[in-house]
């Protein structure tokens, strides 16, 4: 039997053509779609300070600014970060080909132009952005939720500079130098260096004077002056290398060779399962009705130190709008912060890290916290479990690394040796019998504590605690599980907040577009259920 099965003929290579007609994709795309919200965003954007930036004569960019920033947006929404795969989607992305229109779709290279093109400008758009969801009724500012994250870098994981390590090595070297030049002991390392330099200098021109030629290369004589003019080109080369490492740290303890910007830092994706340090950006977000309205990168790895420049830079963004209540988590509580708040009148709504420690039974027994401990305010003196005096002592200044100064009070018992409670209060691993007991801390940060800590347990500040966890760690949960935006794809702190915002400008339209649907108006506030 004859099988009689025909087959199309799929080559293309045909004696006709087919005709290409242009289709009108506008009626393609549903009115309730998210691309055409990007477009209404955008077009409400003043972008005067982008567009100065292309010349008025000479030959036309190959995409305008205001479509590029919206294929941008929407990309970044999708979670569509690679330049290559942006380009595909203008290509073959019929939400690409409307945003478009008749345009000519722009190569991957293009596109990282205008990226890095946009970057001064990110922080600004936020702003617009936020201030259209103001007028919109979505956003009202009133209170900022406030976390922080750890994002690695894209830098080289072992390409680490350590700052103990540098001024470890370059004080051998300096003690060295100082024995062998004769140099009084007390020179300081600017002396050393300079000393270094004036004998290179000196057997440099010595070697030039007698016309030595050197060599190189087994079987080889080096003579004494080639000799001693390597030696002191390599150690003023050394100590030129320390001093550069030390200029890039700044004030950090670490830095990564490839991106210098970073930071090693301990995060909570250990792929190593050993608590390795990686290089990588500490990101501050601020939101408020579920819309993120603040991002700024710090090199710092703990939050503490983070809190008051970024309500300085909110402040300044946000001139005119009345900023009230600031939320956050137990890592931002510090005296300076607390003052900084105190000072700028805004309601402090920071848990206190012994918020919950404290309700359990054994802080409530623990006779060596001075909050178990009787005080008698006409004498100033603490009374413990064996009825012995804890008496005020010297006094002394702590000092923040931003220079804050805050005062401590210490309290002193020096009779405490063979006391029957002092292995419950006292705890010492060196000595298993100690002979004094010191308590300290600072009435300042008593002082706001207890006020924070009020405003946390009250109706409107369980409210807040809730809100924070929902939409400041949620912002999170959406960048890094939504979007898939685990680790940093460019170097530098400038690219990376920029990268970061517009991120967050990618949720904020996704929220929107989704509170459209959805019929939802006003700000979210999430409340307490019964």
């Amino acid at each position: 039997m004859t099988n009689k099965i025909t087959y199309s003929n799929f080559n293309r290579n045909v004696p006709f053509l087919q005709l290409s007609m242009n289709f009108n994709v506008d009626t393609i795309i549903p009115e309730d779609n998210k691309v055409r919200l990007v477009c209404n965003i955008v077009e409400r954007m003043d972008l005067s300070s982008l567009l100065s930036t292309y010349p008025h004569k000479g030959r036309k960019p190959a995409l305008d600014p205001v479509t590029f920033l919206k294929i941008l947006l929407f990309c970044f929404s999708e979670g569509i970060f690679n330049t290559r795969k942006i380009e595909d989607f203008c290509k073959y992305d019929i939400r690409g080909r409307y945003l478009l229109g008749e345009r000519k779709a722009p190569d991957h290279t293009t596109i990282y132009r205008f990226q890095d093109k946009i970057t001064p400008y990110v922080n600004d758009l936020l702003t617009q952005f936020v201030e259209i969801l103001i007028k919109d009724g979505h956003v009202d500012l009133k209170s900022l939720y406030i976390d922080g994250t750890k994002i690695e870098s894209v830098a080289n994981r072992y390409s680490f500079v350590w700052r103990k390590t540098v001024e470890k090595n370059q004080n051998k070297l300096k003690v060295k130098m100082i024995e062998e030049l004769n140099l009084p002991q007390e020179s300081s390392l600017s002396d050393v260096i300079s000393r270094v330099r004036q004998e290179f200098y000196l057997i440099s021109d010595i070697c030039s004077k007698m016309k030595i030629q050197f060599v190189y290369g087994k079987g080889r004589r080096k003579s004494k002056e080639q000799q001693r003019y390597e030696y002191f080109q390599e150690t003023k080369e050394r100590f030129e290398t320390y001093t550069k490492h030390l200029e890039i740290m700044g004030e950090r303890n670490s830095y990564s060779k490839t991106d210098h910007d970073a930071t090693f830092m301990r995060m909570k994706e250990d792929h190593m399962l050993n608590g390795q340090l990686k290089p990588a950006y500490n990101i501050q977000l601020a939101s408020s009705g579920s819309f993120i309205v603040g991002v700024m990168g710090s090199q710092q790895p703990s939050d503490m130190q983070t809190l008051k420049p970024f309500l300085e830079q909110m402040l300044i963004s946000y001139r005119g709008y009345n900023i009230a209540n600031i939320v956050a988590d137990a890592g931002y509580e510090s005296t300076e912060n607390y003052v900084y708040l105190n000072n700028k009148k805004l309601n402090s709504y920071i848990k206190p890290s012994n918020h919950e420690i404290k309700k359990k039974k054994k802080t409530k027994e623990n006779i060596g916290l001075k909050e178990n401990m009787m005080y008698i305010e006409s004498e100033d003196v603490y009374i413990c479990k064996a009825s012995k005096r804890l008496i005020r002592i010297k006094d002394r200044v702590r000092q923040s690394k931003s220079g804050f100064k805050d005062t401590i009070k210490a309290y002193g018992c020096f009779d405490c040796r063979d006391c029957q409670y002092s292995s419950q209060c006292i705890n010492s691993r060196k000595n298993l019998n100690p002979d004094r007991k010191i308590i300290s801390y600072s009435p300042a940060f008593e002082k706001y504590r207890k006020e924070s800590e009020a405003n946390v347990e009250s109706e409107v500040g369980i409210e807040h605690r809730l809100n924070r966890s929902i939409q400041a760690e949620g912002a999170f949960s959406k960048i890094k599980d939504g979007l898939g935006y685990v680790r940093f794809r460019h170097k530098s702190m400038k690219k990376i907040v920029a990268d970061t915002i517009m991120v967050a400008m990618g949720i904020n339209l996704n929220k929107l577009h989704i509170k459209i649907l959805n019929g939802q108006n006003g700000v979210i506030e999430y409340k307490k259920t019964a």
